[in-house]
Order: C-alpha cells, then sequence, then structure tokens
C-alpha cells in the first residue's frame, strides 16, 4: 500500500505490536510515545493517517487532534479505553473519522485503516462536479460542502456519509447498507456508529439537518421536500 501511518501511542508494547502488524501490510510507520511527539512527527513527516489515543501525557489526544484539525483533513482514527457515547461523540465533533475501543485486536485496527484510506481516495462518481441541494452545495471534487453560503468542516467519514446520502435521496437506507457502502465491508463497525455519525452531522448541517429523516424500525432517508 505504502501509505505512511503515524501512531501515537504511550503504552509502547502497544505500539511495538502495532508497528509490527502495520509493517506487515506494508505500511510506512513513524511511531510517537505522547502527544507532543506526535504533533512534532506530524510536522515532519508526510502523514497519511493518524491513529491516535486520548490519555497520553503533555498533549492528550482530544487536544492533538484539535491541533491537527486546524491544518490537515488527514484520516484519524482514535484509540482508547474511553468507550462511552459521551466520548465517543466527543471524538466525532473533533472530526474524528473512526473509533477503536481498547482492548481492541491489532488487525482490526489494521482493516480499519485501510478502508478509511481506501474511501478517502474512491472516486465520487455520476455527479457534475458542485451539486445544489436543497441548502447545501456539495462540490465532489475539493470535497467542500456549504450549507446556506456558509463552508462546513466535516471530516472525511461524515463527507462520505452525507455524499452517499445525496446519491440516495429520496431512497430509505437501512445501517447496514449504509454501514456496507460507507465504512466499507471488509472491517467491522457497530451499527449503532452510523446513529452517531448522524447525529453529529445533522449537528454541523444546521437547519439542513432535517434533510435526513429517521424512518423508524428501517433506517434513513435523505429528503428536501423541495
Amino acid at each position: 500500500m505504502n501509505k505512511t501511518v503515524l501512531i501515537i501511542e504511550d503504552e509502547l508494547s502497544l505500539l511495538n505490536i502495532l508497528s509490527a502488524y502495520f509493517k506487515k501490510e506494508e505500511f510506512q510507520v513513524v511511531l510517537a510515545h505522547d502527544g507532543l511527539q506526535g504533533l512534532e512527527a506530524f510536522e515532519k513527516n508526510e502523514i497519511d493517517i493518524v491513529c491516535c489515543d486520548v490519555l497520553m501525557p503533555k498533549i492528550n489526544g482530544w487536544d492533538v487532534v484539535k491541533s491537527i484539525r486546524q491544518k490537515s483533513n488527514i484520516p484519524i482514527i482514535m484509540m482508547t479505553a474511553l468507550g462511552s457515547e459521551d466520548n465517543q461523540l466527543k471524538g466525532y465533533n473533533l472530526e474524528v473519522d473512526d473509533y477503536i475501543t481498547k482492548p481492541f485486536s491489532p488487525a482490526i485496527l489494521v482493516a480499519k485503516t485501510k478502508a478509511l484510506l481506501k474511501r478517502s481516495v474512491a472516486e465520487l462518481s455520476n455527479f457534475d462536479e458542485s451539486i445544489e441541494i436543497g441548502n447545501i452545495v456539495i462540490n465532489k471534487t475539493g470535497r467542500t460542502v456549504f450549507e446556506n453560503n456558509v463552508e462546513l468542516h466535516l471530516s472525511k467519514t461524515e463527507f462520505d456519509l452525507l455524499f452517499f446520502f445525496i446519491k440516495n435521496q429520496n431512497i430509505v437506507l437501512d445501517r447496514v447498507t449504509i454501514l456496507d457502502e460507507v465504512w466499507g465491508m471488509d472491517v467491522y463497525v457497530e451499527e449503532r456508529v452510523v446513529d452517531t455519525y448522524i447525529k453529529v452531522l445533522r449537528k454541523k448541517l444546521g437547519e439542513s439537518g432535517n434533510y435526513i429523516k429517521t424512518i423508524f424500525g428501517v433506517g434513513y432517508k435523505f429528503e428536501t421536500n423541495k
């Protein structure tokens, strides 16, 4: 694959295990033992994706993400023992792309990383350069979204989720279909993650968040009523 992953983790034994798994899958690996080292490594290297712990010395994972997001829309996966919905929502509000709760299988993290990278470079086809839907204008190449002429800052996963809804507007989509198409069939993600992402996406879309309708007992539908 020849992609470079930055792993920021203060538990050295886990850091070394993850490094071995990623190298086995032909990743270039950059390691950091704390948040400060992680930010320094991010500045010094060409990084394709970041896997970041939350509870770390010097600078915690949340602040690492905030700093990276000021400069880059690079994919970020959070690794943490804090598995509550509030903590996951905090991560998604900071534009984290995916989330894995400790303890986890290193192979699953590698699979999530591959799937996220694959999505980030996948060609978004069958639409013109810019699409206007209701109060939303989305640009597939520039990966930009405007709502009522205000640019929104979406993570890669949030953008892909919104784009998938727009491609399938007025169609009821169940959670399994959304997971397979947005997250990929080759990686396990719990169905409730869809609900969490949609909650965050609706909030970021402001008034246009109402376009994402909940179809109780089935899933969701994107509908502008215009």
